[in-house]
């Protein structure tokens, strides 16, 4: 037995960036980050459901209608520069370039040169078994999940962390549209060889080795809608327990060894939309 419900997640990012895989690119986030929702329950019998969003945790959670994506790191966030990462734990970036390869890596300490903030939600319901789990997925039926004035999605990679625990992490490409070949840029040398397309670094613990690129297409967890009838992805992002507040880290960055960051993302600009879909599971024996 299924019910299902959509709640609305807004995170409006305008980005201006001067970008490219080199040690002097930057990218500058010049607006503030909210989450807009359009709260939605659903109730049967004695059964009633309500996704909550807010801005903070704990015995503080308080669902609001407009909730802020506080930010995690202490950066200025003056300059986003590109990174790399397999984890969302470990990011690394090149301090420098040698005619315009990158070979050199270090890794990012405080979270430098990438965007992490903070959200937290709630599926709320009373009336349902113990065993009932809100099957989350995303959903792009009103509107879009990027928008950019030109290539800088290409680039970007959006993170997402659920409860703080690593094997939760999912890495999302925006968009599957690419760069014309021509500004498509393979610079990244790992022991004299050069990365390939979908190809990332991982950190060793003292240096970097060559993975495959850990990224999904966002359409992997989204609904659709066809005929009044939904089609559920073949994995949730997560399943929730009712009333449990989960700690969402959300992570937006560069991928440096993506051939799409090169100078063609120069000074772009993007809004980033995101939208929940909820679906509820009684499970077997509920």
């Amino acid at each position: 037995m299924k019910r299902v419900f959509r709640i609305w997640f807004l995170s409006v990012t305008t980005l201006a960036a001067i970008l490219a895989f080199s040690a002097a690119t930057y990218a500058w986030f010049t607006s503030n980050r909210q989450v807009s929702t359009n709260t939605a329950s659903a109730r049967t019998g004695e059964e009633t459901l309500e996704l909550q969003v807010s801005s903070t945790g704990g015995g503080g959670f308080r669902s609001e209608e407009t909730a802020a994506i506080r930010q995690v790191n202490s950066q200025s966030q003056e300059r986003l520069m590109p990174v790399s990462t397999a984890d969302l734990v470990n990011f690394v970036y090149t301090p420098s370039t040698n005619g315009g390869m990158a070979s050199s890596f270090k890794k990012v300490e405080n979270e430098e040169y990438l965007y992490h903030g903070r959200l937290y939600l709630r599926a709320a319901g009373t009336g349902w078994p113990a065993s009932a789990r809100l099957k989350l997925y995303l959903d792009q039926s009103d509107g879009v999940l990027g928008e950019a004035s030109g290539t800088l999605l290409t680039a970007s990679r959006l993170g997402l962390t659920f409860d703080g625990a690593a094997s939760s992490a999912v890495i999302l490409r925006l968009t599957e549209e690419e760069s014309p070949r021509a500004q498509q840029n393979y610079n990244t040398v790992i022991g004299g060889q050069t990365l390939g397309k979908n190809q990332v670094l991982s950190w060793t613990g003292n240096g970097v080795r060559a993975v495959s690129d850990p990224s999904q297409a966002i359409t992997n967890y989204t609904v659709s809608f066809q005929n009044a009838s939904v089609t559920e992805p073949a994995r949730p992002l997560l399943e929730m327990e009712l009333n449990h507040i989960y700690t969402v880290d959300v992570y937006f960055y560069l991928e440096g060894c993506d051939p799409d960051c090169s100078d063609s993302v120069s000074y772009q600009a993007a809004d980033i939309h995101l939208a929940f879909y909820g679906v509820i599971d009684r499970k077997e024996g509920g």
